[in-house]
């Protein structure tokens, strides 16, 4: 019997895309009443190379040559600077070194980013767009020796690129790429590909009007034989992964303009009948869409990491202000309502700490992220928005002032305004946080969903097979205790309590995605508010239990008070799973913010700011003597 089908249309194209391989990573497990912990204990913080420190170093003097205010100012990052980080390598830090490259671990390159992001969004995004999704990943990825050997090289010593998928009515929906590419055939082989097409919003692309700034692109087009196929609904779509160089005859763009990250080169780039050498095709004509996906997975880690390096320098800026302004008799960061505010900053660096070393960790040994880099850029992003919005609110009337009025006036400059604008767009671009939540519970949910249509309208033995399957996860989620001998103590005696915590949330989320395929069947992707709530639970305890890993090894557990921070982030995130506990609970959390904050306010927590540029030691902060 044919597989019954739930999608059709450009869903069953993007369904053709996805990669069917079960997921073996922590977060796929949440969904199922299984928590993974042998992917948590078998791992630990990986060690950063001396090449890779010795290069930190020269990448931050660079940077404490970045006005960031100037870049802003005249939306472009100077000349000198470019050639500085093309002579300094930075175009290459995962190409591997025998073409030319750092061939750094995506672990250093994550803490690269976040030295990066707490310097200059710009920058952050030229140099993460160049080698995280720009030609250089899918071209490792997916890329013959004799594709790597031509263009890695020419990466590697500083040529820019970047990668084109989105176009003015193409989003997150890419199965609906309208640029197209037509076959160049000669006796039946096809030669190469007239592409032609508009893209949108590619980072990277225009340095400005009718100029590019990267000397090569992938582009992700539909493949034909005639422009006529793109309108005929019975000619099957395929798309195809071309690195396309700028120069080449039919290829123009134009710049785009933002309120924020303005020294971005983002531009919406065209073909006109450009000829692509079939040599220049990634994978095969079937791999386009495939390869797009693929390049996010990691390439989105980037995204989180330099939120990271924001949060840091948030952190930072709060801390000074929060003991240096004093209102009523004391510092403002000892009134309890700043307080919560330096806590859950401090709360959100570790918790977001400790998601990038792990994703960084599995990523260093191939492992599925799949899901993990989606929550990852969703909790960072998020997050980091939440915190700038609250420095914004601690320097109060300051914050609303530009940093050149602040050192007029004798003030250090802090650029809280240019750090809301710039952070506002990561909950947007690389996959807004509605869209990644729809394709979480989409891929959360993908046994529930096949089991589910196995079970009304398969054959005999898949309905046997669903049934098993739902049998099994009646019993898992209804077990009162833990699925892993010693679970409780893995992590040590404090923690016991939150990896309890975590197993029976995890029950409880398998119960209800139980109760609610059973309730909605075919009908449950349409159900976008209760999947966002399913998907919210795991993006809970998904960092619950990075921090608890995060927070035992023995790189970390020595630093001064950490559990307690641990214990106040797990706190935090078991209230917003369990609303009536939390205001049970709030006539305690008084003491337990005082005492917290004063803590981070003596700077016992200074170990959380490290890995960045502290902006109080920029040039361009200082206020006038």
């Amino acid at each position: 019997m044919a597989k019954p089908q739930l999608f059709k249309g450009a869903e069953a194209v993007a369904e053709t895309a996805r990669d069917k391989a079960s997921y073996t990573g922590f977060l796929a497990g949440l969904f199922e009443a299984e928590v993974r912990w042998d992917l948590l204990t078998s791992i630990s913080i990986p060690p950063t190379s001396q090449p890779a420190l010795d290069f930190f170093e020269r990448f931050k003097s660079i940077l404490l040559s970045v006005d960031s205010e100037r870049v802003d100012r005249e939306e472009e990052l100077p000349e000198p600077l470019l050639k500085s980080l093309a002579d300094l390598g930075a175009f290459g830090i995962k190409i591997p070194t025998r073409f030319g490259g750092q061939e750094f671990t995506q672990y250093e390159y994550q803490r690269l980013a976040i030295l990066c992001g707490s310097v200059d969004a710009s920058l952050t995004v030229l140099l993460s767009a160049a080698q995280s999704i720009g030609v250089p990943e899918p071209l490792r990825l997916f890329g013959t020796k004799e594709q790597q050997a031509k263009y890695l090289p020419r990466l590697a010593r500083g040529e820019i690129s970047g990668f084109a998928l989105t176009e003015r009515q193409v989003g997150c929906d890419i199965s609906k790429v309208e640029t197209y590419a037509v076959r160049v055939t000669e006796h039946g082989k096809t030669l190469g590909y007239r592409l032609t097409g508009k893209k949108f919003f590619i980072t990277n692309s225009a340095k400005r009007d009718g100029e590019f700034l990267s000397s090569m692109l992938v582009v992700i087009a539909r493949i034909v034989d005639r422009p006529e196929e793109l309108h005929d609904s019975q000619v099957p779509k395929r798309y195809g992964a071309f690195i396309v160089e700028t120069h080449w005859p039919g290829c123009s763009v134009t710049r785009l303009r933002f309120e924020g990250v303005r020294g971005i080169y983002n531009g919406a780039p065209a073909f006109d009948q450009v000829y692509v050498p079939a040599d220049n095709l990634l994978g095969s004509e079937e791999d386009g869409l495939r390869i797009a996906l693929a390049t996010l997975t990691v390439g989105r880690l980037t995204l989180p990491a330099a939120c990271l390096g924001g949060l840091k320098q948030c952190l930072s800026v709060m801390r000074w202000w929060g003991k240096t302004r004093v209102q009523w008799n004391k510092p403002i960061g000892e009134h309890n309502l700043i307080g919560e505010k330096l806590c859950r900053a401090a709360a959100y660096t570790l918790a977001l700490e400790a998601i990038m070393a792990f994703c960084g960790t599995w990523a260093n040994k191939k492992g599925d992220l799949r899901m993990e880099s989606a929550a990852s850029k969703i909790l960072g992003s998020e997050w980091y928005w939440e915190t700038v919005n609250d420095l914004f609110q601690v320097r109060g009337g300051r914050g609303f002032m530009t940093e050149e009025s602040q050192r007029r006036s004798g003030e250090i400059g802090i650029p809280v305004m240019r750090m809301m604008r710039d952070a506002r767009i990561n909950l947007v671009w690389e996959g807004t946080s509605e869209i990644l939540r729809i394709w979480m519970a989409r891929e959360g949910l993908a046994p529930y969903i096949e089991q589910g249509l196995a079970l009304l309208k398969g054959a005999g033995a898949q309905r046997l097979e669903a049934l098993s399957y739902y049998a099994r996860m009646v019993v898992r989620s209804c077990q009162p205790f833990s699925m892993s001998a010693g679970a409780a103590g893995m992590f040590g005696r404090d923690s016991g309590r939150w990896v309890r915590f975590i197993e029976s949330s995890s029950r409880r989320l398998t119960r209800t995605i139980l109760g609610t395929a059973i309730r909605h069947q075919q009908s449950l992707h349409h159900k976008q508010l209760l999947l966002q709530d399913i998907v919210d639970d795991s993006l809970a305890l998904f960092p619950m239990a990075a921090t608890i890993w995060y927070a035992a090894q023995p790189d970390m557990r020595d630093n001064p008070g950490i559990q307690a921070l641990t214990d106040y982030f797990c706190q935090d995130m078991a209230g917003r799973l369990n609303p009536q506990t939390e205001r049970i609970g709030r006539h305690k959390k008084d003491g337990t913010v005082y005492r917290l904050s004063k803590a981070i306010l003596n700077g016992e927590y200074a170990w959380l700011e490290e890995g960045i540029v502290p902006l109080l030691d920029q040039p361009h902060g200082r206020g006038v003597a």
